[in-house]
């Protein structure tokens, strides 16, 4: 049920909490970026929900099975877990509009910039969408947390450095650009309370 007190946090996946493979298909290739798990915690601690929201069109793309995908989401939280970070709940968007595989290919209401993934967690942690904040390394990212409603921070890993170049072009304006995930986590504590 949404509309809870507790506030959430977005977090894009590869590039932003795990170094982006492009197109990660093995779960043994998972690696942290370094200080992804104590950030996260230190979310928790703060009383935030926290959530992974993902893109993987690679699915649609037939670049890598649903079931790999899933091996390899499921990698990701057991090594946060094992770094003592726990993540509320990760959803992922297989689909692509110009996907290969036609049961993915359709413009939905869960792939980045969409919304649907935001209100999913929401709903699974119980958090308000109140002040939330999408943390990613993708000008995507930074647009679902505006159109949520709420801030949308751009990390300079993974495509990061990219996309801050593209972001005055494009026309979407991070409400803060930071290193890391670390980075984002401090912005939005000092920042968001």
């Amino acid at each position: 049920m949404m509309g809870g007190n507790k506030r959430i946090v977005l977090l894009d996946r590869d590039g932003t909490v795990i170094v982006e493979k492009e197109f990660l298909a093995d779960p043994q290739g998972v690696e942290l970026i370094p200080g992804s798990a104590r950030a996260i915690k230190s979310l928790k601690n703060a009383g935030y929900a926290v959530s992974i929201v993902t893109n993987q069109s690679g699915v649609g793309r037939g670049f890598y099975t649903l079931a790999q995908m899933r091996a390899t989401n499921k990698k990701t939280l057991e090594v946060l877990a094992k770094a003592g970070a726990k993540v509320d709940s990760l959803e992922y968007c297989p689909h692509h509009p110009a996907a290969e595989i036609r049961k993915y290919r359709r413009k939905c209401s869960c792939r980045k910039p969409a919304i649907g993934m935001g209100l999913r967690a929401a709903r699974k942690t119980g958090a308000t969408l109140k002040g939330v904040i999408v943390v990613g390394d993708r000008l995507v990212d930074v647009s679902m947390g505006h159109n949520l409603g709420g801030k949308g921070v751009l990390v300079l890993t993974g495509y990061g450095k990219k996309h801050r170049a593209l972001a005055k072009k494009q026309g979407v304006k991070p409400d803060a650009i930071v290193r890391n995930l670390a980075g984002a986590v401090e912005w939005i504590l000092r920042t968001q309370g």
